[in-house]
């Protein structure tokens, strides 16, 4: 009886009806109760946002997948943004979706595998500043040669303001530093650096501006990794120098920079020529510029002298060209003399041949020439005239008017 009345018992346990909303209900607390908060190994997939921000995606390995989500609030904190493909390590806690009795896990935090947090959101902001050209070294602008107002962003308590000042004013004492200080570590300097660049090129007699600080770990200098502070240094109006850690450090400041310098001594040496070299360099340019003038006049004088043994006396040329165009007035008159004797001779042969031909030379031989006296036609046969019409006959000398009296 005893072991039939236990089997009764099981069997109403397992008879126990939930509703579906029951159950859900049931599972959740169990899960958040024996999950409170985990971490959790995948490869992000199927990454979509939200219109208010917030990221769903899927944690995945080579068994199995898990739902996530990323509210806007944990987002605006990571330093990185998520992708597809990304292996992460994910902190929160595990919760159960009621509605669609589906397992999620609700993120808190993000961190990449393989790369540091800081240095993967560097990588993705120097990709995204290098498609839109940031980047590229045909914007760098040239510095000025001889600035005489230098802009310096720096902090007013480390030791890269002493060593920029120091370097600057020894080879340049001549030039103005205007000096801006602000916080160079933590989440407020990219900001102030930002308003340091803007309230600098707003003064019209600043040249280039030099942007600087000491040393660091990549935290520490990650306010000069900051999107805005990279805009900024791109739009300035003036030349920008970045001058940021020492050697091995490199910023997203240094890439946008028009000029990068190792550090702020060195920084003060790009800016600003030594006063003594320059000094030295126009003594020099001035010694070789009066060489060179005192050679070109002595070029000059000397060519001076060629075309003046050149030059002959005017009154002697003026008498050698009348001599020279005498001698063209004679045989012009010669010439002339010559052609119009040809031209005599040339109208002599013709007047002789026109001659031959005249009438005239025909009615010396002993012929004349009969006229109609009322025409002044010329007649040629006898047919041509009537009986008793009057004609004329040109003689060679004179003429004789007569009739027809007979028509043979």
């Amino acid at each position: 009886m005893d072991g039939l009345a236990r089997g009764q018992e099981r069997l109403d346990t397992a008879r126990r009806v939930f509703t579906v909303s029951e159950l859900n209900n049931l599972l959740k607390e169990i899960l958040e109760a024996r999950f409170p908060f985990i971490w959790v190994e995948g490869e992000i997939s199927s990454l979509k946002s939200s219109r208010n921000g917030h990221l769903y995606f899927n944690l995945r390995d080579d068994g199995a997948s898990l739902q996530a989500v990323l509210f806007r609030s944990y987002r605006l904190n990571l330093p990185f943004e998520l992708e597809d493909g990304m292996h992460v390590l994910c902190f929160g806690r595990l919760t159960l979706y009621e509605p669609r009795g589906q397992y999620q896990l609700l993120v808190q935090q993000v961190e990449p595998l393989g790369i540091g947090a800081f240095r993967l959101a560097l990588a993705q902001l120097k990709e995204k500043l290098s498609r839109e050209g940031l980047l590229d070294p045909a914007l760098k602008r040239p510095l000025p040669f001889l600035p005489e107002a230098v802009g310096l962003i720096t902090s007013l308590y480390g030791a890269a303001i002493h060593d920029f000042l120091k370097m600057g004013l020894s080879r340049f004492p001549k030039a103005t530093i205007y000096i801006y200080p602000v916080k160079v570590q933590g989440p407020e300097a990219s900001q102030e650096i930002v308003q340091a660049l803007r309230a600098l090129e707003s003064l019209a007699e600043i040249e280039v501006i030099v942007i600087a600080r000491g040393g660091g770990s990549l935290e520490d200098l990650w306010a000069f990794n900051d999107e805005s502070l990279a805009r900024a240094i791109r739009a300035c109006r003036v030349p920008v120098v970045s001058a940021i850690g020492h050697e091995i450090d490199y910023t997203l400041c240094d890439l946008v920079a028009d000029a990068r310098a190792p550090t702020p001594t060195a920084a003060a040496e790009l800016v600003f020529p030594r006063l003594e070299e320059l000094e030295n360099m126009l003594s020099y340019f001035k010694h070789h510029l009066l060489l060179g003038v005192e050679k070109q006049l002595r070029r000059q004088r000397e060519k001076l002298f060629s075309l003046a043994s050149r030059l002959k006396d005017p009154g002697t040329k003026i008498s050698e060209q009348k001599k020279e165009l005498s001698h063209l007035k004679r045989r012009l008159g010669l010439a002339f003399e010559r052609l119009l004797l040809a031209k005599r001779e040339r109208l002599r042969f013709l007047a002789s041949r026109l001659e031959a031909l005249s009438p005239l030379a025909i009615l010396a031989r002993g012929y004349s020439i009969v006229y109609r006296e009322k025409t002044g036609k010329i007649i040629r046969r006898a047919t041509q005239v009537c009986q008793g019409e009057r004609i004329e006959i040109l003689l060679q000398e004179g003429k004789i008017k007569a009739e027809v009296k007979e028509i043979l």
